[in-house]
């Protein structure tokens, strides 16, 4: 029912403030076009126009694994956060991030992770969140499941919410296929949820815990590391759109 045309840029860089702890400020600037058709709905039509953002962005990291490239103990935790300058709407968005690593087993090299992801994207003023701007799950967080295909329904489309949240569980599986080199095979259970619209209320019903557990497999090869997994829905809703199988250029541990 719409369409997104966005054209802009971004500078930013990072820099370890202090030991371990990363500061990553960007400036970016965008200009948008918001379109609608004739199955959008009333509430999304009063959002048609274009737009003009100028962002300061920043990002804090506190890294303390053991190594930047296959940990195997420590933690990392990541605070993002989006501020409008000069925005049509004033969104403000909050991200919170934290993964711990383990090894569970001290005779085997099976490491386990659990990760966490929060986000939250609310309007400074009166106005609602654009559409544009609403948070949905990542894609690499919620696998059995098609790409922002949960979550609140306006008509026919999926608006994606205000808030989001995520849990992610997965350990690599080295003693069932030590013989292959180049591929790592993993176990992963994902639980996460969208909910929030702010415009209109009454379109929030759809809210719940989605859930689903499977396999996946990276694959390094010259042009970068594959990845595949097969996934199965353990809870969803019935406007839920799902999915068994999911390819990606990078890995997902």
């Amino acid at each position: 029912g719409y369409k997104v045309s966005t054209t802009g840029f971004s500078v930013g860089t990072e820099f370890e403030q202090y030991e371990n702890f990363y500061f990553s400020p960007t400036v970016a600037v965008a200009l948008e076009d918001l379109e609608t058709d004739s199955t959008a709905s009333a509430q999304l039509k009063k959002q048609e126009g274009s737009y003009s953002d100028l962002y300061f962005n920043y990002g804090l990291n506190y890294d303390l694994r053991n190594s930047t490239y296959n940990p195997s103990s420590g933690n990392k935790s990541s605070f993002f956060q989006e501020l409008p300058v000069v925005s049509d709407n004033q969104e403000i968005s909050n991200t919170f991030l934290f993964s711990q690593y383990k090894k569970l087993t001290e005779s085997s090299a099976m490491i386990g992770k659990a990760s966490f992801y929060l986000k939250a994207v609310n309007s400074l003023g009166n106005s609602d969140v654009r559409v544009s701007k609403r948070a949905s799950v990542p894609y690499n967080r919620l696998r059995g499941f098609e790409k922002g295909k949960i979550g609140p329904v306006d008509g026919n489309d999926y608006i994606g919410g205000n808030y989001v949240s995520a849990l992610n569980l997965t350990t690599n599986l080295p003693q069932f296929f030590s013989t292959f080199e180049n591929v790592d095979f993993s176990y992963f259970i994902d639980v996460a949820n969208v909910w929030g619209v702010d415009y209109n209320s009454s379109l929030d019903d759809s809210s719940g815990v989605r859930s689903s557990t499977g396999v996946g497999m990276n694959l390094l090869t010259p042009v970068g590391p594959l990845s595949f997994s097969l996934a199965a829905p353990i809870t969803k809703q019935s406007s839920d759109k799902t999915e068994s199988f999911r390819f990606n250029l990078g890995t997902t541990f």
